[in-house]
């Protein structure tokens, strides 16, 4: 499957989009397959932890996943579009904490400092970008590692309003080296908890990378 446009961009941009979607802000435990990708994007992460202890996650809906490594990290910089909610900070375990102005990426990365953090998450987050490979090479100037992940071949007729691409495993290996980066582990995960839904449950590919 080669990269598939799913829809174009919002008129209303993506800020008042998401205001409407996730009016009371998004929680990733509302959906099963959710809290699976989650644990399983942290465990991933936590097998190259030893030398990371600054990350990044401006995407970071209910900080979940960045919380989830955050025992590792001296500082943990928490950003998404409408904001990071205030119980992100509350449960992080990290010596220290930041908050980075709302906003879209890549435009918030000018907020991080100047020297790259070790890490920088980009969890279900890319499929919802315009210009994804332009956000990748932005994030290149700011991060030492990479946590991608994103679903396995999305197509139109899943109906998600959120998502504008669709991709296979081989479609993101290509974007990362197209894109500064060298993929080091790639991880499918099949939720448990939505095998029932067949061809309309969603399969996540999980990828660390290094800057090249």
């Amino acid at each position: 499957m080669a990269r598939t446009r799913l829809r174009e961009a919002r008129p209303e941009g993506e800020a008042t989009f998401y205001k409407k979607t996730y009016p009371a802000g998004y929680q990733h435990d509302v959906w099963p397959d959710h809290i699976e990708r989650v644990k399983a994007s942290a465990d991933l992460i936590e097998r190259y932890i030893a030398p990371i202890k600054t990350a990044a996650d401006l995407s970071c809906g209910d900080g979940a996943l960045l919380n989830m490594i955050s025992r590792h990290l001296d500082l943990a910089f928490f950003g998404d579009l409408n904001g990071a909610p205030a119980s992100a900070f509350a449960s992080c375990r990290a010596a220290c904490t930041e908050s980075v102005m709302s906003g879209p990426l890549p435009d918030t990365l000018a907020y991080l400092p100047s020297a790259p953090v070790d890490l920088f998450i980009l969890s279900e987050t890319i499929e919802h970008v315009d210009d994804p490979d332009a956000l990748l090479r932005a994030i290149g100037a700011h991060a030492r590692y990479l946590f991608l992940s994103t679903p396995v071949s999305e197509t139109a007729d899943v109906g998600n309003a959120e998502h504008y691409w669709g991709w296979s495993q081989v479609d993101v290996r290509d974007m990362l080296q197209a894109n500064g980066w060298t993929p080091l582990e790639l991880s499918i995960l099949a939720p448990e908890s939505t095998r029932h839904l067949g061809p309309l449950a969603y399969t996540f590919q999980l990828w660390m990378a290094v800057r090249a």
